[in-house]
């Protein structure tokens, strides 16, 4: 029961880690106690081995990140470059040029010289996940020695359970610096963003004239979360080239960006004071972001299809406007005021048509009209010309910045012909009819992703997934064993049932967590069994190898397998329900017994 409560309560069970038995190795984890004295936290600082904190990612992996604010960015930062050059040219220096992981757990237990960290319980490293990940991955890929590096604890024992999810986040704040951490990344478990990301996943833009396939808009929540996911789900270039047809790099959008689209579409207001117009998404991303988060972000109840359709209708609308405001290199922009003149145009516009643009038109379409890009332009001219002729001060941008630039805005005369882009309103006669669920998971869909998978790994990379889980002991004995059933059901395209499915795909996520660099090999392996598999065609002659097979050879061959059992049971008991009449002898079934034969011969059987 206390287990059940502790998944349903936590989303996971806590990490309980054992140094005296960890996967088998004692680490000695030397630690000294901060002489505190309060209601909220004990403080230690420790010091880890690089091999003890690698066996903790191998055996815990994202488990041990849960409270973390970010994807592990891979080696493309500069930071996470220089952690990896440190751990391959001068490990030793390693606790001198590296500022350590904070981390937090509920319990600690010291051994008898209080001196050393016997046991943690539920463990969590709140900063310092770039850090633990780069060493994992530093030593699994280029293979280096890290038995010289040793890194800095800062341990936060936190006993009072009411206040764990507030201390961790400002640990994870004033602790950081390793990487920038935005201000935005504090809000990525945030329960609205969470599931903008869950519906995003599911919900495809719809075919167009100019683009017959379906695509989905990726939402980021998470910094990182893109290239992570196109990482683990391309290993093939096949797959990868599908991600990038379902999921393309143009159709991204971050917590930062949404919040810009949104905001500069509506102002919205607290009380009587204006809390969000085109002058805060002025501000920049940060100040823009937390004024969504606070004022514009909406509760988790009306976060449904109809809401994501709409605020996907607004990025494609600032869009549309920034790249018809233009660039320099382009040569035909409007001017050096983009970051001012979109988001206040496109507020504009929301007000001049009183809120009765379409954007479910712009979702369906996928784009904008072209009498409505005109029309944008248009106002985009006149709103960049009257903020250089308004400006009381040569500095445009920071005017733009203040709310007085913006009530000026508002309040002018523009000129326009509303009549140019009428179509585009609503029909206010025939309004569309939205979707307003929020429940969009589909089993089915879910259940072909996994099975698409499962069967892009081919049979010779699902044996040696099969051999890795054994040698290492990654993978329980039955997960083993049905690795090897999955290997020749994907061999022989045959059918995967419901089990195969999902525990296969716990298999592939083990793989990816413990050994990526295994599913780098699924397409060299691939092209090996398809060449394989064209030599074995080439040299078995079908029709003579199907004149051979009798009843006769059947039934010495089930006699003679019995026993030695060389031959996987279900083909053993195929050729045993044909010597016993329970089946027919089909050519089908003679091709599939010359295989069998083949293997027995292989095995001394008589010829």
């Amino acid at each position: 029961m206390e287990y059940l409560y502790k998944i349903s309560e936590q989303a996971g069970v806590p990490i309980e880690l054992d140094f005296e038995n960890l996967d088998g190795h004692k680490y000695e984890i030397p630690c000294l106690a901060a002489n505190l004295s309060n209601p909220d936290y004990e403080a230690y600082v420790a010091i880890i081995s690089g091999e003890c904190l690698a066996k903790l990612y191998e055996c815990y992996g994202s488990r041990l990140l849960e409270q973390n604010v970010r994807s592990f960015l891979q080696f493309t930062g500069k930071i996470n470059k220089g952690i990896r050059e440190t751990i391959k040219s001068e490990p030793h220096m390693f606790l001198a040029y590296n500022n350590g992981i904070a981390a937090t757990a509920d319990h600690i237990e010291l051994d008898e010289t209080k001196h050393f960290i016997r046991h943690i319980s539920n463990l969590q490293i709140v900063n310092g996940g770039q850090t633990t990940a780069s060493i994992y991955n530093t030593a699994k890929k280029d293979k280096v020695d890290i038995s010289d590096i040793l890194v800095q604890v800062k341990l936060s024992v936190i006993k009072d359970k009411d206040q764990y999810a507030e201390i961790v986040s400002r640990i994870s704040r004033y602790a950081n610096t390793q990487n920038k951490v935005n201000d935005a990344d504090f809000s990525a478990n945030n329960p609205a963003l969470v599931e903008i990301e869950r519906i995003s996943r599911y919900i495809f833009a719809p075919a167009t004239p100019t683009n017959n396939l379906q695509t989905a808009w990726f939402f980021e929540r998470a910094r990182g979360q893109y290239k992570t996911l196109r990482a683990k789900e391309g290993f093939t270039k096949s797959r990868q080239k599908a991600f990038d047809l379902k999921y393309p790099k143009k159709q991204v959008v971050t917590k930062v960006e949404l919040a810009k689209y949104v905001n500069a579409w509506q102002e919205t207001y607290y009380g009587r004071s204006l809390a969000i117009g085109p002058h805060i998404v002025v501000r920049g991303n940060e100040k823009n972001y937390a004024r969504f988060i606070n004022y514009n972000l909406p509760d988790i109840k009306h976060i449904d299809v109809a809401w994501f359709e709409d605020t996907i209708a607004k990025a494609i609308l600032f869009k549309a406007a920034d790249k018809r405001y233009g660039t320099k290199l382009t040569g035909d922009h409007i001017g050096e005021l983009k970051q001012v003149v979109v988001p206040y145009t496109l507020s504009l516009l929301n007000i001049i048509t009183e809120g009765r643009l379409d954007l479910y038109r712009i979702w369906k379409n996928q784009s904008i009209s072209s009498a409505l890009s005109d029309f944008i332009y248009d106002l985009m001219k006149q709103v960049n010309e009257f903020i250089l002729k308004e400006s009381p001060v040569s500095h445009y941008i920071e005017w733009a910045k203040k709310e007085e630039c913006w009530l000026k805005v508002r309040s002018n005369e523009w000129a326009y012909n509303l009549d140019e882009i009428r179509q585009d309103f609503i029909d206010e006669k025939n309004p569309p009819k939205r979707n307003h669920k929020s429940d969009v998971g589909n089993e089915e869909s879910d259940r072909r992703h996994k099975e698409g998978i499962i069967r892009a790994i081919p049979f010779s990379l699902w044996k040696k997934i099969e051999t890795w889980g054994r040698d290492t002991g990654m993978l329980q004995p039955t997960l083993a064993s049905l690795a090897s059933d999955i290997a020749y059901k994907i061999k022989n395209n045959r059918k995967l049932n419901d089990s195969d499915i999902s525990r296969g795909y716990l298999i592939y996520e083990n793989v990816w967590q413990h050994n990526p660099e295994l599913l780098e090999e699924a397409d060299s392996l691939a092209e090996q069994d398809r060449a394989k598999a064209a030599e074995t065609s080439d040299t078995m002659s079908p029709v003579n190898g199907q004149d051979e097979i009798t009843l006769e050879l059947i039934q010495a061959m089930v006699e003679w397998d019995k026993r030695r059992r060389i031959l996987e049971g279900w083909k053993w008991k195929a050729m045993k329900d044909v010597t016993d009449g329970i089946k027919p002898l089909t050519d089908r079934m003679k091709y599939a017994f010359y295989f069998n034969l083949q293997k027995l011969k292989k095995a001394g059987f008589p010829n």
